[in-house]
């Protein structure tokens, strides 16, 4: 059954209250109404990286709940889930057997053994696109005696997978498989960029290899009723890439080209970049990642973003930056920043709004993450106490909180347009980029007899909707 045509909702299993029957209590009293979807982040077994480190696919971790908990979420919304196809965790089974047993283990074959590519050379070590300060691998002692090193892109409890094996094959087909059976309709590929391992190269997005695979789990997740949202920051030419594929791509270079748009008061690129965007996008504003630059290198001029990094900056926690960046003052050091949407736009509500009616009638999908939809603050007291920069937009929201958010007239305006995208027929037509003025931007959507029409005024903050009445097809006029 196809994805709905509406608004998603991103979230964590326990930061809507403590689990997952607290979030769908927080839904059905608050937000039921005004999404379609849902995009609960990993909710598996995990040691590390926020959830991103699991040690299966197949169990449900008890402090969240279980999968009737899942299932039941299924039933009411289209499900979103990651898979994180990349890595596992090192408290997997598989990978403590390959520790217990060494290259004797049944699951060796699993992972990159390093070795077997000979000589890396420090000019290829320079080539590989790094997550953190060192080299890529671990080193591994066997429980039987001897060593080997397994490659490990991200933190060292995350080890990547061997796509030049069968084996790896195996195990994400039956990820997918059991996951679907659930009721996940939405397949998103975490991190999918860093399964190509070519000495020599990026070891990131290494084409063709990389749409291979791509195409493989696509194939897999169809035959099983799901898609797939392969998930990747970098030049917006690798997500038309996506599309063509008949995945959905991510519209990852509207937060920063929004922000820019609404701050400067500027709509050329953001026009530029709507004329020829994919139209089967999933289009967010903000994740549990920061606001991601590379997605717009390309489509704002590099002097555009570094005002919007000094812009931001001046209210966010630290940018995170690439490790391979060859100059930390260039533009293309910048990898994320971490602020909530709500502060980059200086918690102002008419500007928020501004920015959300924008999303709603650009072409594809559109998630809200739950910060976003609370008009959350930065979390700064959480990102110190852990020392993580990405905490600032990854606040927990007891159910009392949660209700008195709901009650913020910003958020109110907020889910009365989400209810419009939602519901509204026009959406499931075709888009329509009208003419205005370089600081103004004007949006419709037609289907049948269906017709709505959005015109934001980027120097006043202005958003203005009009559509005809499904009923007695007069035009309403309603101010976001």
């Amino acid at each position: 059954m196809a994805l709905r045509n509406a608004v998603q909702l991103i979230c964590y299993p326990d930061r809507i209250g403590h689990n997952l029957q607290d979030l769908k209590t927080a839904l059905d009293r608050h937000f039921a109404d005004a999404i379609g979807g849902l995009h609960i982040l990993p909710f598996y077994p995990s040691n590390a990286d926020a959830g991103f480190s699991p040690l299966t696919h197949k169990e449900v971790d008890p402090r969240y709940g279980d999968w009737g908990d899942i299932e039941a979420l299924a039933e009411q919304f289209d499900l979103c889930a990651d898979v994180t196809i990349n890595h596992i965790s090192d408290e997997s089974v598989e990978f403590r057997d390959f520790v217990r047993h060494g290259f004797e283990s049944r699951y060796a074959d699993l992972f990159v053994d390093v070795d077997k590519f000979g000589e890396i050379t420090p000019d290829d070590l320079a080539r590989i696109h790094i997550r953190k300060e060192k080299e890529p691998f671990r080193e591994v002692s066997f429980d039987s005696g001897g060593k080997a090193r397994v490659w490990c892109t991200f933190t060292e409890h995350q080890i990547d997978l061997n796509y030049d094996a069968p084996l790896a094959y195996t195990l994400m087909e039956d990820y997918i498989t059991f996951l679907a059976g659930k009721g996940v309709k939405l397949l998103r590929l975490d991190a999918f960029g860093y399964t190509t391992k070519r000495i020599g190269t990026s070891c990131f997005l290494v084409e063709p290899d990389v749409y291979r695979l791509l195409e493989w789990v696509n194939d897999v997740a169809h035959r099983h009723g799901a898609e797939c949202l392969p998930e990747v920051h970098d030049n917006c030419s690798y997500q038309y890439a996506l599309s063509r594929r008949d995945m959905r791509p991510y519209g990852f270079a509207l937060p920063p080209l929004l922000l820019y748009s609404l701050l400067d008061a500027n709509s050329v690129y953001l026009k530029n970049w709507l004329r020829m965007c994919p139209r089967n996008m999933v289009t967010v504003l903000d994740t549990h990642d920061g606001i991601c630059i590379p997605d717009v290198e390309g489509v704002l001029p590099d002097d555009k973003i570094r005002s919007l990094i000094d812009n931001i900056n001046a209210r966010s926690a630290d940018p995170i930056l690439r490790k391979s960046a060859a100059s930390i003052h260039s533009v293309g050091a910048i990898y994320q920043l971490t602020c909530t949407y709500y502060d980059a736009l200086m918690q102002n509500d008419d500007t928020y709004i501004a920015a959300r009616a924008i999303q709603f009638f650009t072409p594809g999908i559109p998630q809200v993450y739950y910060v976003g939809l609370l008009a959350g603050c930065n979390d700064e007291e959480l990102m110190e106490s852990t020392g993580e920069l990405r905490d600032i937009n990854r606040a927990y929201f007891s159910l009392e909180e949660v209700a008195r958010a709901t009650e913020k007239p910003v958020v109110q305006r907020l889910l009365k347009l989400m209810r419009f995208r939602s519901h509204y027929p026009a959406f499931n037509g075709h888009f329509e980029l009208q003419y205005s003025n370089e600081s103004s931007v004007a949006m419709a959507w037609r289907h049948g007899e269906h017709y709505c029409a959005l015109f934001v005024d980027l120097k006043f903050k202005t958003s203005s909707i009009v559509y005809l009445d499904e009923d007695t097809q007069a035009e309403v006029t309603f101010r976001a």
